[in-house]
């Protein structure tokens, strides 16, 4: 079959969980097991071998550094033998957080973002600050509002805005309009370090959960791209949180090939996680 290109860009912050995702995910496709797996090995793994030694250390991965901004190209297939190739871009979380702080996209991105096809969005949601009003902060004492009335914090923008504010950047950039719903490029939401969530969040669907959430964002995306345009998932990478130093004798046993799990849709667990791939390639 003819080889199609879905040139895919993940979008995550500082701390989002992109890298271990994709340390995790070019082990599943090496290991040739699952869904899909690379028909040829890169000539360069530098993008994956930090973290893949980390991981079969037992350790957790570093984040990537501000400055660093890499992409690998993977040539897949599928098991129907529908082959694609599939870029994984590497980068510092702290660029996302400068587009959106300074409006200013730089000739990197701006060439990744022409070319791509689909979107991958990283959110934390362990992370979100939960936005305070009369009904969840209640009526201080007179003691407390004054000191708020004493103290000037900067402005920031909340969650909800600064994820909406990127998407919009980002659409702009690739000049499309959204007078009418977006069917290109997909977008995928992927609700990173599932298994942080509380046990009410985890048993939910994660669409549920993003409304619950970051309401504001989840309408934006559902008023602006088709339904079929986008999905929303949840993701654990590596299923338990990691140390920088000591090396966690269960991971480095059982390997990182068996931990990690996407919450579909549907809210079905599935450990494959070379799924996320058939979120955005048709």
């Amino acid at each position: 079959m003819d080889r199609t290109t879905n040139t895919t860009l993940i979008i995550g912050g500082p701390n989002a969980g992109k890298t271990h995702f994709g340390g995790q995910l070019y082990g599943r496709l090496s290991a040739r097991t699952e869904h899909y797996r690379i028909t040829s090995p890169p000539d360069d793994l530098t993008i994956f071998q930090d973290v893949l030694g980390n991981l079969n250390e037992g350790k957790s991965s570093g984040h990537t550094h501000v400055t660093s901004h890499q992409t690998l190209e993977l040539e897949i297939e599928d098991n129907a033998g529908v082959k694609s190739v599939f870029s994984f871009p590497d980068y510092g979380g702290e660029q996302v957080k400068a587009i959106v702080n300074d409006r200013r996209v730089n000739k990197i991105w701006k060439e990744q973002i022409d070319k791509s096809n689909s979107w991958m969005l990283f959110i934390r949601l362990d992370e979100v600050i939960a936005i305070e009003d009369v009904v969840n902060r209640g009526l201080p004492d007179q003691d407390v509002l004054k000191n708020r009335t004493e103290k000037s914090e900067p402005m920031s923008l909340s969650d909800t805005a600064f994820y909406t504010e990127l998407l919009q950047i980002f659409l702009y950039v690739k000049k499309i309009g959204i007078k009418q719903r977006i069917t290109d490029p997909k977008l995928t939401l992927v609700l990173s370090c599932w298994d942080l969530l509380s046990d009410g969040d985890e048993k939910k669907l994660p669409k549920d959960v993003l409304h619950e959430k970051l309401p504001g964002l989840f309408s934006f995306i559902h008023g602006t791209w088709t339904e079929d345009a986008y999905k929303i998932i949840g993701l654990s990478s590596i299923e338990k949180s990691l140390s920088n130093n000591d090396s966690d004798l269960e991971f480095v046993k059982k390997g990182p090939e068996n931990f990690g799990y996407i919450i579909t849709e549907a809210g079905e667990k599935e450990t494959d996680l070379t799924f996320t791939i058939s979120t955005f390639i048709d």
